[in-house]
């Protein structure tokens, strides 16, 4: 199936923390854009940096997932077509985080999608969620979805203090942030073996490195009394060997 592809251009730029930036996109193309996506993800579509096009070039050829990469719909304004995007940067180097580094307005950007939302139950009461810095989009976005009566806990790795936010969440979610620069960080594990081994009715949302996810999921299934269609689980990047 040939995915959906718009071509896009920046509306504005925001320094939201040393490793954040939001980047807010607009164009015709987003007319048909579905609203109530946000947590979801859509595969942005960058420039080929040696080309001399500013575009990337949209459609389905030899080689064009190598110009693709995923990213959480932080906001969806229809009415102004206006789609936000945050970007980790300034702590690892890549075709989606340079662009986002030198990105200004006017600058082009593809979109496909969007995908469907992840956290598996929005509505249950129990909620736990475990992400770094590149799932902290994905986290505050689900954490505004949730309802006034929701109760839990949401652990997340950022580089430094400065790089805390601001989130809108329940009165009885509570946010902790793990301050340090390595988003492999053995905190996760400690903070999941907090929770005790019964988290029946508890949704579950994972996002970081492979092998972090790997070791939380291990945990869960040693450990833990959990309800398997209740857990997401996703590895959002991998280390290099």
């Amino acid at each position: 199936m040939i995915p959906n592809m718009r071509m896009t251009e920046v509306l504005s730029v925001t320094e939201l923390t040393p490793h954040m930036r939001r980047i807010t996109l607009t164009g015709d193309s987003l007319a048909s854009f579905p609203e109530h996506k946000e947590s979801a993800h859509v595969k942005a579509i960058f420039p080929d940096p040696k080309s001399k096009s500013k575009k990337p070039k949209l459609g389905m050829y030899f080689g064009f997932k190598q110009w693709m990469r995923s990213y959480t719909i932080r906001y969806f304004d229809k009415k102004n077509l206006a789609l936000t995007i945050d970007f980790a940067v300034n702590d690892h180097q890549g075709l989606a985080s340079q662009w986002a580094l030198q990105a200004k307005v006017g600058d082009y950007l593809g979109i496909a999608g969007p995908g469907d939302i992840k956290h598996t139950d929005l509505l249950t009461q129990k909620h736990l969620f475990f992400g770094d810095i590149t799932a902290l989009p994905a986290i505050a976005a689900t954490l505004e979805k949730l309802p006034h009566n929701a109760i839990g806990h949401a652990y997340i790795q950022v580089p430094t203090a400065e790089d805390i936010q601001d989130l809108i969440i329940p009165k009885e979610v509570n946010v902790h942030w793990l301050i340090t620069p390595d988003k492999l960080t053995s905190e996760f594990l400690t903070a999941l073996e907090i929770q005790g081994g019964d988290l029946k009715d508890t949704a579950i949302f994972i996002a970081a490195e492979a092998s972090v996810v790997k070791q939380l999921k291990a945990h869960l299934n040693d450990n833990c009394k959990y309800e398997k269609q209740k857990l997401y689980a996703s590895a959002y990047w991998n280390k290099k060997r």
